[in-house]
């Protein structure tokens, strides 16, 4: 609304500079045409020139959907017409001066040199485009009161140009004294405020970084720092339901350290636990941004993989088992070597629900325990 409003203020302004630039150019025009006899078709034409085209304009801009753009082509209408009746006075000196530089100066406001130049053209094509119709035709000399009309008409013109940009700039001025008290104000308002709220702030603060804390600690295994099993059934479902909607596949690899009761036995249950940390920070370093990491229960781990085709993932799988049979983890003066097994299923084709999903990985990573271990199975209805 607010920028409308401007557009239309730049439409009434041109309107006011419009009509009396174009009563002081009608004048100098009528006294210079009086004195060469010019007949009736030339003063109806300089009447409709500089009485009805300012109003026509002017509506024309008023009810444009863009009221700034249609003013800015009624700039380039004025010179065209201007260069035309240059043309057609044969390019009396001081008319033709005045008339260009009118048409500059009030695009150079608007567009800067670019819209000078673009003045300049436009006037040049208006005053070519008459010449193409009648022939060109040199008179520069103009009697001494239409020079002196038009020298005084360019000096108030000029002097209502900088009138108006002096207007402007002390409105901004004012405006801008105005906003910067108010500014001052509203700090000096702030800074009580925050003087006398900072320690509830902290507070507040402090209460959000332990909610969060206590949120995190929520939803991963304090072990591995992996996700809890709570947490992949709540995400579980909704990932499920994401991929249905978007339609892009979804992979589900339930993994399980083999032998891994005899590792406790063997090297003790804090071994044992190194060895779940040591297996963590490896699928961390193969997982993705969006896959999220579960330890499920003992040494068994479930990894939810969005938008990962089946073959992918058990590409995925292989490497990790891979990996993990060549690592081995030491502790203290300890060497331990183990192996993994992986059950893959897939959405849609292995599971719509989780259950069904969760139920087809387990069956698969059963089926590669059964088998001997230390490999990946993909589940098959068979």
């Amino acid at each position: 609304m607010l920028k409308q409003s401007r557009q239309q203020w730049l439409v009434e302004a041109h309107f006011k500079v419009r009509w009396v630039t174009l009563t002081a150019l009608m004048i100098a025009i009528g006294m210079h045409m009086w004195g060469r006899g010019y007949g009736a078709i030339a003063w109806g034409l300089l009447v409709l020139q500089f009485f009805a085209y300012p109003y026509l304009v002017f509506l024309r801009a008023r009810s444009a959907i863009d009221p700034r753009k249609a003013e800015l082509t009624n700039l380039l209408f004025d010179c065209v017409l201007f260069g035309v009746w240059s043309a057609v006075l044969d390019f009396p000196v001081s008319i033709t001066y005045t008339l260009l530089l009118g048409a500059t100066l009030n695009n150079a406001i608007i567009g800067g040199w670019r819209g000078a130049v673009r003045s300049t053209l436009y006037f040049s094509a208006g005053a070519v485009s008459w010449i193409l119709v009648a022939g060109f035709k040199f008179s520069p000399q103009t009697d001494l009161p239409v020079t002196a009309w038009c020298l005084v008409g360019l000096s108030i013109y000029v002097t209502q140009i900088g009138n108006f940009v002096f207007v402007q700039r002390k409105k901004l001025r004012d405006t801008r004294a105005i906003l910067q008290r108010e500014e001052l104000e509203r700090k000096a308002a702030q800074d009580i405020l925050v003087a006398k709220n900072i320690e509830l702030q902290e507070q507040i603060v402090e209460i959000r970084q332990l909610h969060a804390q206590l949120q995190d600690q929520a939803m991963r295994d304090s072990l591995t720092g992996l996700y809890n099993r709570r947490y992949l059934d709540e995400t579980l479902e909704r990932e499920l339901a994401r991929a249905k909607r978007e339609s892009y596949p979804l992979s589900l690899m339930m993994i399980d350290l083999d032998h891994f009761k005899k590792v406790n036995d063997t090297y003790g249950h804090q071994a044992g636990d190194e060895v779940l940390k040591f297996f963590s920070g490896l699928l961390n370093e193969g997982a993705r941004a969006e896959d999220v990491l579960c330890r499920y229960g003992g040494e068994e781990f479930l990894l939810l993989l969005p938008k990962m085709p089946l073959e992918v993932a058990r590409e995925r799988a292989e490497q990790w088992r891979a990996d993990f049979e060549a690592r081995t983890v030491v502790v203290g003066e300890q060497r331990i070597q183990t192996t993994l097994s992986v059950g893959i299923a897939a959405y849609p084709q292995h599971g719509a629900t989780p259950d069904q999903l969760t139920q087809s990985a387990d069956l698969a990573l059963y089926l590669a325990k059964s088998d001997g271990r230390n490999r990946v199975v993909v589940f098959s209805p068979q």
